[in-house]
């Protein structure tokens, strides 16, 4: 295991600048996600670790040496395409051990670690045949068990499920996880699905037009997201938002709705922030009526589509709800789970819950 360490890392081709200060250091053995929408930097942050793009400043340090000037075959890192990069008149068993022999294995010693990996990825089976003999779930296997017969203690991984069906996506999802405990390897995984990330990862960087928007656990950027693009980013669906101003029962949309979130904030104006699932099905307490403008009934969950402020919402309720469209239902949204942004769409930390449960208590 080797950890990697990213100083004020910067990427710029001629005048554009496409990566800004990057810090972070990714712990041995973690499993670290690059997440955000197409275009923001993370497989260029991943070409330059791998040593396939130069660094324009800072420093990238491998298990604390300096690694700018190493080349990709000194890193000690393996890499996993978006496009699996087998070759199609190999054998799978060839396209496992190409380049092995560059390590100075004999033919042996390459033949051993191939049926080792393939017993590990379920491919002992399919070692004779050629790639178009075999599924998308089963290339990507071979492209996985080529990474880890280098027995490299870094894998780097650019977006290698994007081209799967949803099912086949989350078998694979759970068998590269295994694989990445059992090998101890330190995993750098790509993806502009924050669903994989959020399930996958031990930590995750969510990049936006190449800056950092967050780094975390990935309940810490669904709990308490940095700032709004975090809030909108993560979550299936993500977080409602909607602007507010200030009123004097805490803040108001622009359609009269009150909402009085766990803050102590002098803001005059902010964007409030609530998750689908904390709109609940109001009993006694009413935070707001909904007139229903959509519903999905999906077996396990309903989810219900309102305007809140001008603005479409959300909320998803467990179970099955026989409503109509144009109903109006009474929703609560507990205080506490309430998140407020101000002005510039950063997170304003909520009051200490116990302060709150105090002023509730005084009130």
């Amino acid at each position: 295991m080797k950890s990697i360490q990213l100083q004020h890392i910067q990427k710029s081709y001629g005048d554009t600048e496409v990566i800004r200060g990057i810090d972070v250091t990714i712990e041995a053995g973690e499993f670290f996600a690059l997440v955000g929408p197409s275009g923001c930097g993370k497989s260029t942050m991943l070409r330059m670790i791998a040593g396939l793009e130069s660094i324009t400043a800072g420093t990238l340090r491998i298990d604390g040496v300096a690694a700018n000037e190493l080349k990709p075959s000194e890193r000690q890192l393996s890499m996993v395409f978006q496009n699996y990069a087998l070759y199609p008149h190999m054998s799978v068993e060839k396209n496992i051990t190409f380049g092995l022999h560059t390590k100075g294995l004999t033919k042996l010693e390459q033949r051993e670690r191939c049926h080792e990996a393939a017993e590990t990825l379920g491919l002992t089976d399919y070692l004779k045949r050629k790639p178009r003999e075999l599924s998308g779930g089963q290339r990507q296997r071979v492209a996985l068990a080529r990474a880890i017969v280098t027995e490299a203690p870094i894998c780097l991984m650019d977006e290698p499920l994007s081209n799967l069906d949803a099912k086949l996506r989350a078998k694979m999802r759970s068998e590269i996880r295994q694989l990445q405990r059992k090998l101890n390897l330190t995993m750098i995984y790509v993806t502009h699905d924050q669903v994989e990330a959020m399930t996958m990862a031990d930590r995750m960087m969510l990049l936006n037009e190449g800056e950092v928007q967050q780094i975390g656990k990935p309940l810490d950027l669904y709990n308490k997201p940095a700032n709004t693009f975090v809030a909108s980013f993560i979550g299936s669906p993500p977080m409602n938002l909607v602007p507010v101003k200030r009123s004097e029962k805490g803040f108001v949309a622009s359609d009269g709705r009150q909402f009085q979130p766990n803050v102590m904030t002098t803001v005059e104006t902010a964007t409030l922030g609530v998750r689908p699932e904390q709109i609940l099905p109001a009993n006694e307490d009413v935070t707001f009526y909904a007139e229903l403008k959509n519903i999905e009934v999906l077996g396990t969950e309903t989810i219900l589509a309102f305007d809140v402020g001008g603005v479409e919402w959300l909320a998803k309720w467990p179970g099955q709800w026989p409503l109509s469209i144009g109903e109006k239902v009474a929703c609560y949204i507990d205080p506490k789970q309430m998140s407020l942004f101000d002005a510039d769409g950063e997170r304003i930390e909520p009051r200490h819950p116990k302060l709150f449960e105090a002023l509730e208590v005084f009130q």
